[in-house]
């Protein structure tokens, strides 16, 4: 009966002490999250500001051209995976890599692989699938410079049409705690010009003319959509690994108040039991 309590006794600081880590990482994550939001509520305005004049050129009517935009059979395709770069964060990677995969049957040649993420990297390594390019262990500091370097690695394998599209699996958030992977198409670049504003063009003095504006202006608005997509993953990783921890959290606070109450009821019997045992000896030495 000792043994048995020692053994649930430990067992109950190994829940405990699990728990305790859960809830840090759930904490942990809350703060990532927020920075994260808080960096895309920072590239929304400069990302609308682009639209905008982007919108405006194209209400010109001339007829603009650009390499980003330029439609070709899709005979080589390059496939950007965006997962974590650690898990417990639920079906999040599952999910993405799962998607990934699914991609890559339908497609009649094996597309050219940039990785995001270790999680996912390591994953489609280990199914036989290698990489063009991969980024690793990005910190937060280290956000812009991956995101310039695989703008500048998809505009460079189609600019030079060593791709004829380039496709990204990432997480689209449907709501703020909600997330679902994506399959979307990057290039060619397609741009819906969006409602006119008030005044038109006729507040605007264009300089130099509309065609180098336009060419400096796509490559732009591509980059701010990469970072969109980037900051969306990272907004629903981090949210999904609160939710996870967080439902951890509860699971080990349940199964610590069903192993305390398992002990109680271990002591109550073994408290009867020496109770019986010493009335049964008092009656017997009476006797």
């Amino acid at each position: 009966m000792s043994g048995q309590l020692r053994a649930l006794k430990n067992r109950i600081r190994s829940v405990e002490s699990t728990q305790k880590i859960t809830r840090a990482m759930e904490m942990v994550a809350t703060v990532k999250l927020k920075r994260y939001q808080g960096l895309m509520s920072q590239s929304a305005p400069y990302e609308r500001s682009l639209h905008a004049v982007l919108s405006k050129i194209l209400r010109t009517g001339r007829s603009l051209h650009h390499p980003l935009l330029e439609t070709r059979a899709e005979k080589e395709t390059a496939l950007l995976v965006i997962t974590s770069d650690t898990g417990l964060c639920g079906p999040f990677n599952h999910d993405l890599i799962t998607a990934a995969k699914n991609f890559m049957k339908e497609r009649p040649a094996a597309p050219l692989l940039i990785g995001i993420g270790k999680t996912g990297i390591n994953a489609l390594s280990r199914a036989g699938h290698t990489w063009h390019a991969v980024f690793k262990d990005t910190k937060t500091s280290q956000v812009e410079s991956v995101i310039r370097e695989v703008n500048r690695l998809t505009q460079d394998l189609f600019c030079e049409k060593k791709v004829d599209a380039v496709y990204a699996v990432h997480s689209h958030l449907e709501t703020k705690t909600v997330s679902h992977p994506v399959v979307e198409k990057l290039l060619p670049f397609s741009f819906e010009p969006g409602e006119s504003p008030a005044g038109g063009l006729d507040d605007y003095i264009l300089e130099p003319d509309p065609e180098s504006l336009f060419a400096r202006l796509v490559p732009l608005v591509f980059e701010s959509r990469l970072r969109l997509i980037f900051l969306e993953s990272s907004v629903a990783e981090q949210t999904a690994r609160m939710t996870a921890m967080h439902q951890a959290t509860e699971n080990a606070s349940e199964l610590v108040e069903s192993l305390v109450l398992l002990r109680n009821k271990i002591r109550q019997a073994a408290i009867t039991k020496e109770l019986i045992e010493i009335v049964s000896g008092s009656r017997a030495l009476k006797n």
